[in-house]
């Protein structure tokens, strides 16, 4: 294992035990009330991360040609899930949206798997069409938009406004990697921010979103009172914080405070400290991660690499971003921090990956080269 594996191997799994301690600090009062059991959400975000971890390993043995043979057929299964969620039966709503699949005991998010779906299959298709790229040719951008943008569309109607905003991010971050032309990219986003706007003002409770982050103040009761209550949470944890346990936000006063602002929770009981340190653990596997992609021999494990390590950093940093108001809040978890399953189990998928990618690269090749 290379000096970037294990620097991302140990602040994954510092990321975890945060993760546990935290979920456990931020919901025990929440799950007394609701399921007369303070470690209801404790025992389920240990479970999840052992599953994880066993996860991890599977993946991280497989060989890397493995995923770049079935990239087709992940995204393939990813649209035949996120279809799933609109079953009677089987799909399971909640707060107005249709996101999960009810598999017995288990609740299973089908975005989550589209995330890391879009990232291996573009990394996969846009290597093997490296050369028509760079000569600038447009009609090769079909085949991958038809399927990333029904995944997007199916993503969108749950609806998931965010996950969807995430996945045509990052799916804009690989074209230009690959080389697409920056005006192609412009032209592309020329048409979809629109689409976006539009998507926005029509739904009233997306306007409630933009004009609280505008001014939350102006309906600190009502729109407002999810970032006013985070805000507080970092306030009143200053530079020392609360201390583990000690924090009151959590007291049915933030909503969500152990998933979607579980980072304003982090602020208020370890203070600027913890916050800095939890900032710090992304920064490692970000900077690592592009270090790993750069000693890789070949664009397949490169872009891979790349796409794998944004996946997690940059919904890390849209996560810090909605908890401290600095962009209109969405449903998006810290990974390996938040409770979750779905997500825990898909972002360990991914760092399994990186390990493979990595023992590959230090056994001085890659499989995969057979498939350029």
């Amino acid at each position: 294992m290379s000096t970037q594996a294990r620097l991302i191997f140990i602040s994954v799994m510092l990321l975890l035990g945060i993760g546990i301690v935290m979920t456990y600090s931020s919901s025990a009062m929440y799950a007394e009330h609701v399921y007369h059991a303070p470690q209801y959400f404790l025992i389920r975000q240990a479970l999840y991360a052992l599953a994880g971890i066993g996860v991890y390993y599977v993946t991280s043995a497989l060989p890397v040609v493995f995923w770049k043979r079935y990239a087709r057929a992940m995204i393939i299964l990813a649209i035949f899930f996120l279809m799933m969620v609109f079953l009677p039966g089987l799909g399971r709503s909640g707060g107005g949206a249709q996101r999960w699949i009810r598999l017995g005991p288990v609740n299973f998010q089908p975005a989550e798997f589209a995330k890391l779906a879009v990232c291996v299959y573009l990394s996969d298709y846009l290597t093997r069409k490296n050369k028509s790229i760079r000569k600038g040719s447009l009609m090769v951008f079909f085949p991958p938009l038809v399927l990333v943008g029904a995944v997007c569309v199916l993503t969108l109607i749950q609806p998931d406004m965010g996950s969807t905003a995430f996945i045509f991010l990052t799916v804009s971050l690989l074209f230009f990697l690959a080389g697409i032309k920056i005006r192609y990219i412009a032209a592309a986003a020329g048409l979809v921010l629109p689409l976006f706007y539009f998507l926005v003002m029509r739904v009233p409770y997306r306007v409630s979103r933009v004009t609280a982050y505008l001014n939350p103040w102006a309906d600190p009761q009502g729109s407002g009172f999810q970032i006013i209550q985070s805000l507080l949470a970092f306030g009143v944890g200053g530079p020392k914080g609360e201390g583990l346990g000690h924090g009151i936000q959590k007291l049915f006063y933030l909503p969500s405070s152990y998933n979607d602002f579980i980072f304003s929770i982090i602020g208020e009981e370890l203070g600027l400290g913890g916050v800095l340190f939890v900032l710090g653990l992304y920064a490692v596997i970000f900077v690592a991660g592009i270090q790993m992609a750069e000693r890789a021999p070949h664009d397949y494990e490169k872009l891979l690499i790349i796409s794998l390590t944004l996946m997690i950093v940059l919904q890390a940093i849209i996560h810090m971003l909605v908890t401290t108001g600095l962009i209109p809040t969405k449903g998006l978890s810290l990974p390996f921090v938040s409770f979750g399953g779905t997500s825990l189990i898909f972002n360990m998928m991914a760092m399994g990956f990186l390990m493979a990618i990595d023992r590959e690269i230090q056994a001085g090749g890659s499989s995969a080269r057979r498939y350029a």
